[in-house]
């Protein structure tokens, strides 16, 4: 078992929030804005794509016109047509 998928499932049977296990902590605002929690930066950035780390885990979002709206060390927020969401 990896070391990501140790941390869900402990936070899964603990009923934990995802960022108290480290996990990314993704949500979507309609098709327009992705706030990312419990990031540990981001690895591309494009208008087309934008990477962001996590803990053993890679959030890569698609879509167009993508820009960085706001971030800090917690949570960052990212707008524009949201197409696709991918984890690795």
């Amino acid at each position: 078992m990896s070391a990501r998928a140790f941390r869900e499932e402990i936070a899964d049977r603990l009923d934990l929030p995802a960022e108290a296990a480290g996990l990314l902590k993704l949500t979507l605002l309609g098709s327009s804005r992705a706030l990312v929690e419990s990031h540990r930066g981001i690895s591309l950035y494009s208008r087309e794509c934008i990477e962001v780390k996590g803990k053993g885990t890679l959030a890569r979002i698609r879509g167009e016109g993508l820009s960085l709206a706001a971030m800090d060390r917690d949570a960052l927020l990212i707008r524009g047509r949201i197409l696709c969401v991918e984890i690795d």
